[in-house]
């Protein structure tokens, strides 16, 4: 077996009674991890949750499963984030954008590569979903629902997956800050129209944002290996990119705020209020991918690894 979901007794305690919610990591090209996970699950039609966070990939991948699209995370993260138009490191080194994430998001309307929000409307009910965000002026966390629209459930993971320097200005939002958003206390009646970045730079695993939005029961796709060690790696490499540029001082402010707020949550997980059940799914073995440049073989390696992490899954439960 390649993967494994980790045991109750280790991060988790007594459930009570409340919402079941699934947490979905982010992690660029790891996140085809999360993708054979979740196609498990669609084979088998699992879907208990009542709540759905998802951070940068990881909003990505719960909106394929809602749309009940399996495979769909495969062949955009295999078909699309490997092209050459998405990446290009050259680009960035000239003052432009690393990844072009506008085209990658037009292609999510067109053939294989088209996004059914319709069905997942239809699939998510009256149930929650948030995607993370992190806005660009006051660097904080916003976690934001699309309203049905497919054009602005497009934004939101677009917004959600624009990480700094790789998509430098991000994404320019009015979103509907409502009192369900994370930031009820301290919205402007008559919020900006302001630029938002990835939502894994202030809520990389917004665990603890769904245990405050009711939910007892937490299930976790992390798309790192136990050692907490393997999410600086990536980090590291986003940081030596921005060096590379001979800029980009911010950027590396928002990675410092990025492993803090990680950090905080790992706490969060490991020492949990004692009325919640956190089950936590990873890679038994290293996952291969990178956060972008990945070979063919290391993501299919990576996306079977995922099919048995979702199959073992649902034989704990």
């Amino acid at each position: 077996m390649n993967a494994l979901a980790s045991r109750p007794s280790i991060f988790s305690c007594e459930a009570a009674h409340g919402k079941m919610a699934l947490v979905a990591e982010g992690g660029g090209q790891r996140g085809i991890f999360t993708a054979g996970v979740l196609d498990a699950w669609l084979e088998n039609d699992y879907d208990p949750f009542d709540l759905f966070i998802g951070t940068s990939a990881g909003s990505q991948n719960i909106t394929s499963f809602l749309s009940h699209q399996k495979g769909y995370a495969k062949r955009a993260i295999g078909g699309l984030s490997r092209r050459k138009r998405f990446f290009q490191l050259s680009r960035g080194l000239a003052g432009g954008n690393v990844v072009d994430l506008d085209w990658y998001f037009d292609k999510t309307t067109e053939g294989k590569f088209a996004l059914d929000f319709t069905a997942a409307t239809k699939s998510l009910g009256q149930r929650e979903l948030f995607i993370t965000t992190t806005n660009s002026r006051n660097r904080q966390g916003y976690f934001l629902r699309p309203n049905g629209n497919s054009d602005h459930w497009r934004q939101l993971l677009k917004a959600s997956s624009a990480l700094p320097f790789l998509y430098k200005q991000g994404v320019k939002l009015t979103p509907r800050l409502t009192n369900r958003s994370a930031n009820c206390g301290i919205i402007d009646d008559y919020p900006q129209a302001d630029f938002y970045l990835d939502g894994g730079l202030s809520a990389p695993l917004p665990v603890s944002e769904a245990y405050r939005r009711g939910a007892r029961k937490i299930v976790v796709i992390r798309t790192v290996n136990t050692d907490i060690h393997s999410q600086s790696a990536w980090i590291q490499k986003l940081k030596s990119w921005i060096y590379m540029s001979g800029h980009c001082p911010k950027s590396i402010d928002y990675l410092v705020q990025h492993e803090q707020a990680y950090n905080k949550e790992l706490a969060f997980i490991k020492d949990p209020p004692s009325d919640v059940e956190i089950l936590q799914i990873f890679a038994k073995d290293t996952l291969q991918s990178k956060l972008l440049g990945s070979s063919d073989i290391d993501l299919q390696h990576d996306y079977r690894a995922g099919i048995d992490a979702g199959n073992a899954f649902l034989h704990t439960q």
